[in-house]
């Protein structure tokens, strides 16, 4: 029996602790990984200040007083995407075809490896402290089907089968988050949550239709990559469906949690918490669209406009929503 230690059984270790001292490491239950996670979730909770929570609300989730570092994210449809934006580091790394280039290939073996590559730099990037950049939430694949070739990302997308779709999705996520039952390698977000591709305004304008094609036709891929794929977070889309801003969507909850069972990160696009009040005119003032978004979910507010701890203190004085809204948004 080969008993030398190796540095794979320091991974889950690394991945929960990050760089927390030695002695932290059991000081609370949540840092105990034979407890259930649910638990583990609830014990976060509890000892976090509402400060902590209100700040965990967007990109950066370091509870740093918990020694909980910062998961961060990338952009990453087909290369983990380090190029020194918003202060980072430029870091080499392997960049495939576009994604509807990789389409072409008809290969989700091939989608799969692509993935794992990406997923193994995320990781290790994460990992390393001369790069200092936290990456382990990927936002990819793009399960948005391709109906129309007005549309300006049709690049970042599969095609216009939802099957195929995906197919292809489903084997890039299962690559770049691995194997092991217990540990992803990194996290796939999917994007953009829902028929974001059906219109030449997504900012401002309804994807309009019935059930049976959100069931058969757009939210298929989506179905398939958390159902088969295993993926736990996703991005809700700017536009509505059925004049409804995704980002406040009943779908979000209702099926996209309760019967996918996705867990993980819910986030709004970048803007789109603004753009219900510039474009969609559907709330008047951002205190209420950052409060609604919020309850219907979304745990990571990608905002420009809005100052998120300001606003929530507001929310929460003027009865807009409630801590335990906040717990629910940041579960994932």
């Amino acid at each position: 029996m080969n008993t030398r230690w190796h540095p794979a059984a320091a991974l889950p270790l690394i991945l929960f602790c990050g760089l927390a001292p030695l002695r932290a490491q059991t000081q609370y239950p949540f840092q105990n990984p034979k407890l259930p996670i649910e638990q583990r979730v609830d014990n976060i909770l509890s000892l976090m200040t509402l400060e902590e929570k209100t700040a965990c609300l967007q990109t950066d989730s370091a509870v740093p007083r918990l020694h909980i570092p910062n998961a961060g994210w990338s952009e990453g449809l087909h290369g983990l995407v380090r190029k020194g934006d918003f202060g980072t580091t430029a870091i080499p790394t392997t960049s495939f075809a576009e994604v509807i280039g990789m389409a072409s290939t008809w290969d989700p073996e091939l989608i799969r490896r692509a993935g794992a590559v990406q997923g193994y730099e995320a990781r290790y990037i994460h990992q390393t402290a001369k790069y200092n950049s936290h990456v382990l939430v990927v936002w990819g694949p793009n399960a948005d089907l391709v109906r129309d070739p007005r549309w300006g990302r049709n690049n970042e997308s599969y095609g216009e089968d939802p099957f195929f779709t995906g197919t292809m999705s489903v084997a890039f996520i299962k690559g770049m988050q691995g194997d092991n039952p217990n540990y992803s390698q990194a996290a796939a977000q999917l994007k953009h949550f829902l028929a974001n591709s059906n219109e030449t305004t997504r900012g401002k304008s309804s994807s309009d239709f019935d059930e049976r094609l959100f069931r058969e036709y757009y939210s298929a891929p989506f179905r398939m990559g958390f159902v088969e794929g295993g993926a736990k977070s996703f991005m809700a889309a700017y536009n509505a469906w059925n004049g409804i801003p995704m980002t406040v969507h009943p779908a979000l909850k209702n099926v996209a949690v309760k019967e996918w069972g996705t867990d993980g990160i819910i986030s709004s696009d970048a803007l789109a918490v603004e753009l219900m009040v510039l474009s969609h005119k559907y709330y008047k003032t951002t205190l209420e669209a950052t409060a609604e978004a919020v309850k219907a979910g979304i745990g990571q507010l990608l905002v420009f406009i809005v100052n998120v701890p300001k606003t929530i203190k507001e929310g929460l004085e003027k009865k807009l929503l409630t801590e335990g809204d906040i717990d629910a948004a940041l579960r994932g």
